[in-house]
């Protein structure tokens, strides 16, 4: 028993010796070779940002219906529920994503466009452009693909310029003559919700989205619902 101990006791010096030499022997292989693996992967979090600005521009058109708010306490904008107008509406937008992660890759964006709509029924007319500031966040699944799937979303503030009516009833605003507000500007909000494809094209994104969007126009009781397609491109 007291050889085994011994024979135990011899081992654990002679490991602990070569432990000690290979610590202070700069020369040893596994020395060399351990450094320079923690060298190259300090090099690596240092050269990796956890998150980076990346400049975007996008553009797209949208299929447009316009109606009325409805609020239960005044019949008088009730009587008529909607105006069912509809127009092609192109926008163009520039702006900035904040990369978060990679692989899946989280982004928050922030936009500032600039879109024309122009309602047309029956000889009536509603044209108006609008200054439309976005603020959301796009998930992509797998930023490691060639083509991966992507969903994002995210609020908007919109102001009107230049808003125009021509030959509106006032049937659609009973009692409510005020709705021509030629050249006036005015203040609107709402959200989007979209999905689509991102394209790694040699480290830039091409994004290709379908879009929904739900706008409220409280000066004039208006409400905007589009559903539009767009294209985005982020440096």
């Amino acid at each position: 028993m007291k050889k085994i101990f011994k024979i135990i006791l011899m081992l654990l010096c002679s490991a602990m010796a070569q432990t000690v030499n290979a610590e202070g022997n700069p020369n040893d292989d596994v020395f060399t070779t351990n450094n320079t693996n923690s060298e190259a992967s300090l090099q690596n979090v240092v050269s990796e940002p956890s998150m980076r600005f990346r400049f975007r521009v996008e553009a797209g058109a949208s299929f447009a219906a316009m109606g009325l708010s409805t609020d239960p306490n005044d019949p008088a904008v009730t009587k008529e529920s909607t105006i069912n107008f509809s127009s092609i509406e192109p926008a163009f937008a520039l702006g900035t994503d904040l990369l978060l992660t990679k692989n899946p890759d989280l982004s928050f964006m922030g936009l500032l466009g600039f879109g024309y709509q122009s309602h047309s029924k029956d000889n009536q007319d509603v044209k108006f452009g609008r200054l439309q500031l976005r603020l959301g966040a796009t998930y992509v699944f797998d930023h490691s693909k060639k083509y991966a799937p992507l969903v994002y979303g995210g609020v908007n503030g919109n102001y009107l310029v230049g808003f125009d009516s021509k030959n509106i009833s006032t049937d659609y605003w009973i009692g409510k003559p005020a709705f021509d507000k030629s050249g006036k500007d005015m203040l609107g909000f709402g959200f989007f919700l979209g999905g689509g494809v991102n394209m790694d094209l040699n480290g830039h994104d091409l994004r290709l989205t379908l879009e929904y969007g739900f706008n409220a126009i409280p000066p004039l009781e208006i409400q905007v619902h589009t559903i539009g397609v767009k294209a985005a491109f982020i440096l």
